[in-house]
C-alpha cells in the first residue's frame, strides 16, 4: 500500500532542475528516465525522493532514494499505466520521519515532449460551425484553446494552410484572442513557472516572436498590481511582431492588387 502524504505548506522545485526523458519502444512509451538536481535546497539529507507519472486519475510512482542520494528506481517502466500517452509527471521531496508523510516540496504538471510527438499550441479542428468563418473555443485539455474552422467552405483545409488571406487575417485575430482570454480571464500565476500546461507553451510562443520584450510581469487580474494597459499593448506587440514575421503577408499585398493572378 503506498504511504499517505500531507500536501501542507509544499514549497516548489524549479523546473530547470528536472529533466525526463521517455524510452520508446516504436510509438509507445514503454519507460522513462529522470535527472533530478536539489542542490542548494537545503532539505533534510534522508528526504524521499518520488517521481510520479500520471493520466488523469491514474497514477504510478517510483521511488528515487533520498535527497542527499538520488538513485532511480530499478524499474521506471510504465507498463502499469493503461494509457501510456500524454503523461505527466510530478517530483516529490517528502519527509518521513512521521507516520503521515508531509511534502516538503514539488514540481506538478511536467509534461514530456519531444520534437518528433510535440503537439501543435492550437489545434484545429473542421466542422459545421453555420454561416461563421472560423471560432475559437477553450475546450482542449484544462482549457486550452482549440481553433475550430467552418467545414462547409469548399477546400478550406489547404486553405488554412495555405492562402495568405486566410492565413493574414484569421490568425493574428486568433492569437489575440488566446492570449486576451489565458490572462483576462484565466489569470496566471507566475509568467516563469505557470502551473497549467497550455499557458506555459503560449508564453513560450510569445517569446519566440517577442524575444526582446517580456510580458509585464503580473499577468492575475485579481493581483493589485495588474495594469491592463500595459497587458494589452504587449498582446498588441506580439500580434504585430507575428504578422512582420509572415511572408504571406507580400502574397496577400499581390492578390489584392491583382498580382499573379
Amino acid at each position: 500500500m503506498k504511504r499517505r502524504f500531507n500536501y501542507t505548506g509544499r514549497g516548489r522545485i524549479p523546473r530547470e532542475k528536472i529533466s525526463i526523458i521517455l524510452n520508446r519502444d516504436g510509438n509507445s512509451a514503454k519507460s522513462f528516465s529522470a535527472n533530478i538536481d536539489l542542490t542548494g535546497m537545503n532539505f533534510p539529507p534522508d528526504a524521499k525522493v518520488y517521481v510520479e507519472a500520471y493520466h488523469r486519475t491514474e497514477v504510478s510512482r517510483y521511488d528515487f532514494g533520498t535527497a542527499e542520494n538520488i538513485l532511480p528506481d530499478e524499474s521506471c517502466e510504465l507498463t502499469t499505466l493503461a494509457y501510456g500517452e500524454n503523461l505527466k509527471f510530478r517530483i516529490l521531496v517528502v519527509d518521513e520521519t512521521e507516520q503521515c508523510g508531509l511534502i516538503l516540496a514539488h514540481a506538478d504538471r511536467i509534461k514530456i515532449v519531444s520534437e518528433v510527438d510535440k503537439k501543435p499550441i492550437l489545434p484545429v479542428d473542421f466542422r459545421d460551425i453555420g454561416q461563421q468563418i472560423y471560432l475559437v473555443e477553450f475546450t482542449g485539455d484544462e482549457g486550452s484553446p482549440v481553433l475550430i474552422i467552418n467545414s462547409k467552405i469548399p477546400n478550406i483545409e489547404n486553405i488554412a494552410r495555405s492562402d495568405p488571406q486566410f492565413i493574414m487575417h484569421v490568425y493574428p485575430t486568433v492569437i489575440k484572442e488566446v492570449l486576451t482570454h489565458m490572462i483576462f480571464v484565466d489569470g496566471i500565476e507566475s509568467f516563469f513557472d505557470p502551473p497549467i500546461d497550455w499557458h506555459r507553451d503560449w508564453l513560450k510562443f510569445s517569446e519566440r516572436v517577442l524575444p526582446i520584450e517580456n510580458p509585464p510581469e503580473i499577468l492575475n487580474p485579481e493581483d493589485t498590481n495588474f495594469e491592463a494597459e500595459d497587458v494589452e499593448s504587449w498582446v498588441n506587440r506580439v500580434v504585430e511582431e507575428f504578422c512582420a514575421s509572415r511572408s504571406e503577408w507580400s502574397l496577400y499585398i499581390s492578390q489584392l492588387m491583382g498580382e499573379g493572378t
